[in-house]
């Protein structure tokens, strides 16, 4: 597994940020002062909220200490990049989608060392032997996140048709390089697997049903809009699990840790497919009855 440790994972995830920063243009940032409320309930709950529960699940039902830090990496990561595009077609805000994204991943990339350490140290006790130097760490996730979220805004604004050109073939090439990867982490821990594999399942689908609970009541007890309940909605249960799998196996040197992560992967998009497919048949619904109502609007917001 050294190759796809030292190098296809790092790179896999490099490319990810690039094309992430590819798609972000300054005035991006901005957005995260529009719609505060819902904002301020979103990244409220995907920093204290689903951490909180997922963790909690995890030393609950986790069958093995590696299993369980895995579950609190997986607990604490943020919205991932398909949760902006899943937003869009559910009709939901995206701006709000981005926003969201930008600040908890930001937040993400500082706190993650941190979370791990700590995490180590309750799950494993403080004689374990697996430790983690957090300025060591720090500097390695900056270097596969910031830097080249940054290169990506700097191709796009000095070399914006290079950069639109070049995108969909980076986002195709890293997804591609991640499955790969993905694939040979399953294929050395299968044995790991198998022996858990209904309960962890049971976990992530647990995790997601609850993310997703989590959302939904905070969006109702804050009166946010149906657009906003969307987005907050696709960040729970899309998640951005690559950058924790990086520290689980390369920074770590634990597949196993990486095994809930890689499910989630799968069942969150599961999750998110279908929920997508019945927003847009409730939002043709709507539109229906707005018409038949209203038979001589030219237009509906």
């Amino acid at each position: 597994m050294t190759i796809a440790e030292q190098y296809l994972l790092p790179g896999a995830l490099w490319l990810i940020m690039f094309s992430m920063g590819v798609g972000l243009m300054p005035r991006d940032f901005a957005r995260i002062v529009e719609n505060s409320r819902a904002f301020l309930v979103g990244v409220g709950s995907m920093l204290l909220l689903v951490p909180l529960f997922g963790t909690a699940l995890a030393v609950g039902f986790a069958p093995t200490p590696a299993l369980m830090m895995g579950f609190i990496l997986l607990a604490t990561c943020p919205g991932g990049i398909l949760s902006n595009l899943l937003t869009d077609l559910a009709r939901g805000n995206v701006a709000l989608s981005v926003s969201m994204s930008l600040f908890v991943s930001i937040v993400y990339i500082f706190t993650l060392p941190f979370i791990t350490y700590f995490g180590l140290q309750f799950v494993f006790g403080a004689g374990q032997s697996i430790t983690v130097p957090v300025g060591e760490s720090i500097s390695k996730i900056l270097t596969i996140t910031v830097f080249p979220v940054a290169t990506g805004m700097l191709c796009r604004h000095f070399l914006p048709a290079f950069a639109l050109r070049i995108e969909p073939t980076v986002k195709t090439l890293s997804t591609s390089v991640l499955v790969i990867v993905f694939g040979m982490i399953v294929v050395q821990q299968w044995e790991t697997l198998k022996q858990s594999f209904g309960i962890v399942l049971a976990i992530v689908v647990a995790m997601n049903i609850c993310n997703l609970g989590i959302a939904f009541l905070a969006c109702h007890l804050a009166r946010i809009g149906r657009r906003e309940r969307i987005a907050i909605g696709m960040e729970h249960i899309v998640r951005q699990e690559a950058t924790a799998i990086f520290v689980a196996v390369t920074l770590l040197g634990r597949n196993d840790m990486s095994l809930p992560m890689i499910i989630n992967t799968f069942i969150g998009m599961a999750v998110g497919i279908p929920f997508v497919t019945w927003l847009r048949a409730r939002s043709a619904r709507l539109g229906a009855a707005y018409d038949a109502v209203h038979p001589n609007a030219i237009n509906r917001s």
